[in-house]
C-alpha cells in the first residue's frame, strides 16, 4: 500500500474537476477520457511545512490520479503540468494499485516508478529544492542517493548509464546473433569502450 506522510497542515484534500483541464486545450475530453478523478492532495510551502522555499522551487504539490485504466497518463501529466507552474509528485491508482510519477522543473520529462513498488519519500532538508531534488532521486534506478554530486549532473549521469545500458546490451545481442569472426571482433572494439564507460559511472 502506498503512504505519503505528510503533517494535516499540508493537507488540501480538493476535488479538481477535469472540465478544469479539459476547457483549455484542444481534445481535453479524449486526452482526460481515462481520468475518473483528480484530488489535489497536499501543498508543500513555507506555511504549510515550515521549510523555506527558493526561487526555483517555491511550492511543491501532490495529486491523487485516479485511473479507469491501468496506464499511465503521459499525456495528462503533461497537460496538468503546463497549467500548473510549481513542481507536481502525482500519485496514480488503479483498483488497489498504484504509481507514482514526477517532472523536471521547466521541462517535460518524467520519470515514473513501477506499479506498487514501495518508495519512501523524504520531504524534510533545508529547503523544498532540495526536498524536489531529494524526491525526483527516488526515480532514478542507476544512482545512489549521493548528496555531495550536483542534482544536474546526477540527472546527467542517470541518462548517460542508461542510455549505455540499451547500445551495450544491443551491441551484446548483435555479437550472439553474428556468424562471422572478423564482424564479431569489429562489434567487440565497440562493446569494450562502453562497458569502461559505465562502470566508471556506476
Amino acid at each position: 500500500m502506498n503512504i505519503i506522510d505528510l503533517p494535516n497542515s499540508c493537507k488540501v484534500n480538493k476535488f479538481i474537476p477535469k472540465k478544469t483541464f479539459i476547457d483549455k486545450i484542444s481534445n481535453g475530453k479524449t486526452i482526460f477520457k481515462d481520468i475518473e478523478k483528480i484530488t489535489w492532495a497536499y501543498k508543500l510551502s513555507p506555511k504549510t511545512i515550515n521549510i523555506l522555499n527558493t526561487s526555483i522551487v517555491e511550492e511543491i504539490h501532490i495529486f491523487d490520479i485516479l485511473l479507469k485504466a491501468k496506464e499511465i497518463p503521459k499525456q495528462v501529466l503533461s497537460e496538468i503540468k503546463k497549467l500548473i507552474p510549481y513542481p507536481i509528485l502525482f500519485n496514480l491508482k488503479y483498483n488497489d494499485e498504484f504509481c507514482y510519477a514526477i517532472s523536471l522543473v521547466n521541462e517535460q520529462k518524467y520519470y515514473f516508478t513501477e506499479f506498487n513498488e514501495l518508495v519512501e519519500f523524504n520531504f524534510t532538508d533545508t529547503n523544498l529544492e532540495k526536498v524536489y531534488q531529494n524526491i525526483v532521486k527516488k526515480f532514478l534506478k542507476n544512482i545512489s542517493n549521493d548528496n555531495t554530486v550536483d542534482f544536474k549532473q546526477t540527472l546527467q549521469n542517470d541518462t548517460k548509464i542508461s542510455t549505455l545500458k540499451k547500445e551495450i546490451s544491443s551491441l551484446q545481442n548483435k555479437i550472439k546473433k553474428e556468424k562471422q569472426f572478423k564482424k564479431q571482433l569489429e562489434l567487440s572494439r565497440q562493446l569494450k569502450p562502453k562497458e569502461k564507460e559505465l562502470k566508471g559511472l556506476l
